[in-house]
């Protein structure tokens, strides 16, 4: 989102933006153990979750923001409260919370793959390990009402959830 912002691209920043406010409002999701609906109805669910009261308003100024700096600062805050909820769960040693920048760059991450790996080191069922790591849900990668909602009629995406141990 902002090197978009930094070569001119206000569009592409914006679109960026709202690719983390969904991906944010989705780890919500997976955190308070709730069904993220499709697209038409993922708001207002959103809207009735536990974090919803203290992530609604950062988020709809992520949108609201008119530069790439005021997006970040609130997606920061965003950031830091959603590591709180997945330091709350216990379900790994407590994280860092607070993001810093990325490298030498003056963009600000929390560093999100480093909760990925210490959730994934706590796996300890044999067939969720023999899955490809990191595989996560259809939903990560595809975006039609229709594939989510019919998978029958997508075989092939099968596969790559099929019991097998693919080496990266």
């Amino acid at each position: 989102m902002g090197r978009c912002g930094q070569v001119g691209d206000e569009l592409g920043s914006r679109v960026v933006g709202s690719r983390l406010v969904y991906d944010i409002m989705k780890l919500c999701f997976l955190m308070e153990k709730q069904y993220a609906p499709y697209i038409k109805w993922f708001g207002t669910a959103f809207s009735q979750l536990n974090s919803a009261a203290v992530l609604t308003p950062i988020l709809e100024r992520v949108f609201e923001a008119t530069s790439w700096e005021d997006r970040q600062e609130h997606l920061v805050k965003a950031y830091e409260i959603v590591a709180g909820m997945h330091n709350d769960l216990g379900i790994t040693e407590p994280m860092k919370a607070k993001v810093s920048n990325f490298h030498n760059r003056p963009f600000l991450i929390i560093w999100a793959d480093n909760f990925a790996d210490a959730i994934y080191e706590t796996i300890q069922d044999e067939e969720v390990l023999s899955l490809p790591k990191f595989l996560g849900g259809v939903d990560q990668f595809v975006n039609s009402t229709d594939v989510l909602s019919k998978p029958k009629r997508y075989p092939k995406l099968r596969n790559m959830f099929m019991n097998r141990k693919v080496t990266s």
